[in-house]
């Protein structure tokens, strides 16, 4: 399958309607050949009222007269219903399918997307587009007794955006002040991601902290369709700054590093459950809630509703995966010689986890539940170094590896930009509710 930039639909229409016209007079031992000239077929999105009679006899004009028919898609539809509903003939349905792994797509048509169809007033189908996702359809065009399928690729205008944000009494939380700064949750998401491993966002954060995020803004046809990387970020966290910066390496994998170029990425990150809050701190003379006794605490206890994910806080080999009356629904993983980490009172394990298993940091591995001695929902988690429990706010992590030598000059020269507008985002706006956008086409 043809792929080409999303251009004006009419000399494609035109080009396949002469292709028709030519294959329909050409011996069928060159039909075939003829078909497969490569043309763009971008359509215009407003063009969606119902067909027209064709009145024109030149074939060109009198498929670009037939406006695009959108037909949403039901609970329950594939092609075969929607044409049957349509009044379409089985044997286009046929020509379709019949080209093969090109329109695999339209095997598994979402509920709630659109079809657009351009119909003759005999019926006969013209051309069919499914949009794949917000930046590229699959076009299927008719060209005599065929068919032939394009991809079809929008040119999205990349817009830098930043949003800067405050902790305070009424944001508690990174969501919230996220929120309340107008970052999605994609994004927050991210952010929280990128900073993990140094700020634990369950018991960290304080009133008066601040972050900062330079990221992308995907825009199509001046409709914002999604948000790309995470460009740049600052918190201050607790009198602490962290900075993090998006690089790409020689490998072309990307990741985030401070400015110096050490990586944020450590052995562990510092909360298995992301957007909790802490109900039980590390305590080693707590007193229990159901046996009403002290009792030492011998991890952190994350509140969450029940069916959280909880993931891996480094690699590591899973040990046990079972059931108690004490811990309920549990998880031990290794992580080398040295270090070892437990999630007890699980409501259930994820699919892929069992005693054997290698687990990779980050990776689900169960869910919030209240198994075993809880009285609520919540994931206790418990850090080990060299058998003994470590109190996992405050224990000391293996550090970052840097940026290889070979990469770091190409490292300075890529980020300096960014980093120098990074400060002076934290600079001049003091970190008052502000942001900023400057456009850049990827075209």
């Amino acid at each position: 399958m043809t792929t080409y930039p999303k251009t004006h639909l009419k000399g494609a229409i035109t080009l396949a309607a002469f292709l028709a016209v030519i294959i329909t007079t050409l011996p069928a031992k060159e039909s075939a050949k003829t078909a497969r000239v490569p043309v763009s077929l971008s359509i215009d999105p407003q063009l969606v009222s119902t067909s027209l009679p064709l009145q024109n006899e030149d074939p060109a004009t009198e498929i670009e007269a037939i406006p695009w028919t959108r037909v949403k898609i039901r609970p329950g539809d594939n092609l075969s219903i929607i044409f049957k509903r349509m009044g379409l003939r089985a044997a286009d349905l046929q020509a379709i399918v019949d080209i093969g792994a090109d329109v695999s797509v339209l095997r598994k048509i979402i509920t709630g997307k659109t079809l657009g169809l351009k119909i003759s007033s005999e019926k006969q189908l013209l051309a069919l587009r499914y949009e794949k996702n917000a930046l590229e359809s699959l076009l299927v065009a008719r060209a005599g007794n065929t068919f032939i399928a394009y991809r079809d690729i929008s040119q999205p205008e990349v817009i830098t955006a930043f949003q800067t944000a405050r902790i305070s009494t009424d944001s508690p939380s990174l969501y919230h002040a996220g929120k309340k700064a107008g970052l999605s949750d994609n994004i927050i998401m991210e952010l929280s991601y990128i900073f993990q491993w140094d700020i634990s966002f369950a018991l960290d954060l304080r009133k008066g902290d601040v972050f900062a995020v330079i990221y992308e803004e995907i825009y199509v046809d001046g409709e914002k369709v999604k948000e790309g990387d995470i460009l740049a970020a600052y918190f201050q966290n607790m009198g602490k700054t962290y900075s993090a910066v998006l690089f790409e390496d020689d490998n072309g994998l990307k990741n985030y590093y401070t400015p110096e170029g050490r990586s944020l990425r450590k052995a562990f990150i510092r909360d298995p459950v992301h957007f909790s809050h802490v109900s039980s701190n590390f305590n080693l003379r707590r007193f229990h809630p159901i046996h009403k006794r002290v009792m030492p605490h011998l991890g952190i206890d994350y509140a969450a509703n029940r069916g959280t994910p909880v993931v891996a806080a480094g690699d590591g080999k899973v040990t046990i995966a079972r059931q108690n009356n004490a811990s309920g629904k549990y998880v031990v993983i290794q992580h080398g010689q040295q270090y070892t980490t437990k999630y007890l009172h699980l409501s259930s394990f994820a699919k892929t986890v069992r005693p054997g298993k290698n687990v990779a940091q980050g990776q689900t591995i169960g869910f919030v539940g209240a198994t075993g001695w809880a009285t609520a929902p919540h994931l206790h988690f418990e850090f080990l170094v060299n058998g003994v429990h470590r109190n996992p706010k405050t224990v000391k992590l293996p550090k970052a590896k840097p940026i290889l030598a070979s990469n770091m000059n190409r490292f300075r020269a890529s980020t300096a930009p960014m980093l120098l507008r990074l400060s002076s985002i934290v600079g001049s706006t003091t970190f008052a509710n502000a942001s900023q956008k400057t456009s850049r086409s990827d075209g």
